[in-house]
């Protein structure tokens, strides 16, 4: 008996024991269920909705409130001057496809869980690893996924379209290439407001403008403050919803049907930006997006003109003429014409400095202003005024100056070589542009260029640039309505079977020469011919710079949907992507 009991004892403690033991392991499970439970938002830091930014996510237990506090990572987007030939500095290991920027960028911190390198804070989106941007885009799973990885993925499609291109591979003062990039952010969710259910991207204002139409998208609303923020385009999609707590946060789609190639868009087959659309990728480029032209400042004395609505031009007109006739002028064409600023857009072509680099055929730029193609950039321009200068040369009682020949010389030199030079501005529209010939036109773009560099220190017969190109704009703003006079009338000269009112347009121009003439004679002490030859300079280096570049017109006739506020230009108000 006594060993039956013992054994039963035996039995009995051991049950008890499992028991206690499960109990034990349930109160344990309870008690964890409960601690991980405190870990809020992270189940919404998973791979199912960041992809692989998941990977860095991680619990941080805090002792004073018995719980778990979420971190998670999401890139910050923006974009920043990138300089391929620049060296590393001590804070950053520059490898293949990392921004080679110096500097530190406001807040930049090194912490060991970044996702973009353990050994640098600040990387092109183009750069990073495909598994942080590539994530099977479109299959079903895919639905709850924050959407700013879809955006990084076509922003990195994109890139890839311009990543050899030359305008990525020269900085000059004038060309500072500007790449999509990212540093990576680590948050908490404690502080997410509670209306959030994804982890939220960050970008700037004066940022997601220029990336978005980089995409080839259109802004059909932009007004940050409101939090109304709509542009769609190429397949792409992007609005705003507001947040009271937080401001707008952006969504991003690619709004096409699923299955469906994107050639039945006219699209190219993965979607990016078909190459002759492609911007050039600068600064100074992207300035004109917010109506603001840069300037080449060493002839111009001034950085930049602002020009995105008519209140800025006419402003800009006071600059460059005083008595405000030019800007009078444009006020009395608009009561005929209501987008009607012709003539002042010679200034882009005038005062902008070179954006293509050699050997690149990317040549299309923002439109900064209303109905920004001017008699420099169409066909009946250069018909005629080869015209006039022929008549000019023929005809002129004193010899003809050594440059005006020059002019001339060149002008048929470019004609019978490269059939591009003289046929109509929408040549500069294909991707298939000869790269020889806007090589050879920007070199005598340049040399044009050194010509008023060194005019403009010639002792008393010195010619101030910019005072020139006002001359010549105080007369331009003019043509418009005296040209269609003179074809009212029929006194309208020859056309050569182009638009007639374009082509009177650069007749009233070389008629215009007498009166810049004298009004450069109070301004200089250069001789009538030297004014003279300095005016068809002028005219030659705006058209050297118009067949090297390309501007919509369809964007300068519908400027509402393509042009920003000057204000949102480098503007650092932060919005979110969801």
């Amino acid at each position: 008996m006594g060993a039956n009991d013992s054994t039963a004892e035996k039995n009995l403690a051991s049950a008890a024991l499992a028991v206690a033991l499960a109990a034990l392991a349930i109160a344990i499970t309870q008690l964890l269920g409960q601690m991980f439970a405190t870990a809020d938002g992270y189940r919404r830091c998973q791979s199912s909705v960041m992809g692989a930014w998941a990977q860095y996510t991680r619990l941080r237990w805090k002792w004073t409130e018995m719980r778990f506090e979420t971190l998670f990572t999401t890139p910050e987007i923006f974009l920043l001057p990138y300089i391929p030939n620049m060296q590393a500095t001590s804070k950053m290991a520059v490898q293949q496809e990392e921004l080679k920027w110096v500097g530190t960028f406001p807040g930049a911190t090194e912490y060991p869980h970044s996702p973009l390198s353990q050994r640098s804070y600040l990387r092109t989106i183009y750069g990073l690893e495909p598994k942080l941007v590539d994530q099977n885009l479109g299959t079903g799973s895919n639905h709850e996924m924050a959407c700013w990885l879809p955006f990084l993925h076509s922003i990195r499609e994109n890139e890839s379209d311009l990543h050899h291109s030359q305008v990525y591979q020269n900085a000059t003062n004038y060309h500072t290439p500007r790449r999509p990039a990212c540093r990576s952010i680590q948050k908490s969710w404690d502080f997410m407001a509670p209306e959030l259910v994804r982890p939220l991207a960050v970008t700037y204002v004066g940022d997601i403008a220029i990336i978005v139409q980089r995409l080839g998208m259109t802004w059909q609303a932009f007004r940050p403050e409101e939090g109304e923020m709509r542009a769609e385009g190429n397949g792409h999609i992007i609005y705003s919803t507001l947040v009271r707590s937080i401001g707008p946060i952006l969504h991003y789609a690619q709004g096409r049907i699923r299955g469906v190639p994107y050639e039945m868009y006219g699209k190219n087959a993965n979607g990016t930006v078909p190459t002759e659309l492609l911007l050039i990728p600068s600064e100074e480029a992207d300035m004109m997006r917010f109506g603001i032209l840069p300037c080449y400042a060493e002839l111009m004395n001034c950085k930049q003109y602002a020009m995105g609505t008519i209140d800025e031009v006419r402003a800009t007109l006071d600059l460059l003429d005083p008595t405000g006739s030019a800007s009078k002028k444009i006020r009395d064409n608009r009561q005929f014409e209501t987008t009607a600023t012709f003539g002042f857009p010679d200034l882009i072509s005038m005062a902008a400095p070179m954006f293509r680099q050699n050997g690149s055929t990317k040549i299309r730029l923002p439109v900064p202003t209303e109905h920004c193609t001017g008699l420099t950039s169409h066909k009946e321009g250069f018909v005629v005024f080869r015209e006039r200068l022929g008549n000019y040369v023929s005809h002129e009682q004193t010899e003809p100056t050594h440059r005006t020949l020059w002019v001339l010389d060149s002008y048929d030199s470019l004609k019978s070589v490269y059939a591009s030079w003289e046929n109509g501005f929408n040549a500069n529209f294909w991707v298939d542009t000869d790269c020889l010939c806007l090589d050879k036109v920007s070199d005598m773009w340049w040399q044009t260029t050194n010509y008023f560099v060194q005019l403009q220190h010639s002792g008393k017969a010195r010619i101030k640039y910019v005072d020139l190109v006002a001359c010549h704009i105080k007369n331009a703003v003019n043509f418009w309505h005296e040209g269609y006079e003179r074809i009212q009338k029929g006194q309208g000269r020859e056309h050569h079977g182009l638009r007639d009112w374009l082509a009177e347009g650069m007749h009233m121009y070389w008629d215009y020469l007498p009166n810049i003439v004298s009004e450069m004679s109070v301004k200089t002490y250069a001789s009538e011919s030297l004014i003279r030859e300095a005016w068809i300079m002028l005219l030659f280096r705006a058209f050297c710079w118009s067949r090297c570049h390309y501007m919509s017109p369809s964007e300068a006739r519908f400027p509402d949907s393509t042009r920003l506020p000057s204000r949102y230009w480098n503007s650092k108000l932060p919005v979110y992507l969801g």
